[in-house]
């Protein structure tokens, strides 16, 4: 009878240990599923790491809050030219300003009709990658990466293109950029900056589309 009882105790004990593992396991489990891994959803920037001085880029994406006014809350992505459609003030160009420019402009064609006395709070979800583009004469035309925390002059950009074909007109490369909001084209030289000291050298910046003309003579 005394065996009996000891071997049911035994029982009793390992389902109650079985027990305990398995809540275990299920608790981590359900722990697992509700932190999802940092790297999910692409790069992002929480907004307390994002400057209000940071200039925003097409690609990017962006949370729009208006107090109060939960209907006007968006999430989206700056098109190639860096506009965004925004409820009922839509197309709206973001490009080349500042997360504060930004917020004051939205904050202004809010107030123009829309919402009275709107409080706006902009901020950067996703940063694309630092990019350029080049085509014309050059060995490999496409696009490129700028490595992090470098600078990239003119003469770097087309060497990682295949360096200038025997055609191109090394003193007459065009770079368009968007300033504030606007597309501007200048005019490089070049060939005379990777032959001469005396010539300040032309920084790439991210979302640059270089263009390497072909020679006429």
């Amino acid at each position: 009878m005394q065996s009996r009882a000891r071997r049911l105790g035994c029982f009793f004990e390992l389902r109650s240990a079985a027990a305990l593992v398995l809540a275990l396991w299920i608790g981590a489990t359900a722990s697992g599923a509700a932190d999802p891994s940092p790297s999910e959803g692409g790069p992002a920037i929480s907004s307390a790491t994002v400057s209000s001085t940071y200039e925003l880029s097409p690609y990017d994406v962006i949370d729009v809050s208006v107090y109060g006014e939960e209907d006007l809350h968006t999430r989206a992505k700056l098109g190639a030219d860096g506009t965004v459609l925004l409820p009922l003030i839509q197309s709206v160009s973001l490009g080349g300003k500042t997360v504060a420019e930004a917020t004051e402009l939205i904050q202004k064609q809010y107030a123009a009709g829309f919402v009275k006395d709107p409080h706006i709070l902009v901020t950067v979800l996703e940063y694309r990658k630092s990019t350029f583009s080049i085509l014309g004469q050059v060995g490999r035309p496409g696009i490129y990466e700028i490595p992090e925390g470098t600078h990239l002059s003119i003469v770097d950009a087309i060497l990682l293109a295949g360096g200038f074909t025997r055609v191109a007109a090394q003193n007459d490369v065009r770079v368009k950029r968007m300033v504030k909001g606007k597309a501007r084209v200048f005019k490089v030289h070049a060939g005379d900056m990777a032959d001469r000291s005396d010539v300040v050298p032309f920084e790439i910046q991210p979302g640059d589309v270089i263009k390497v003309n072909e020679s006429w003579f």
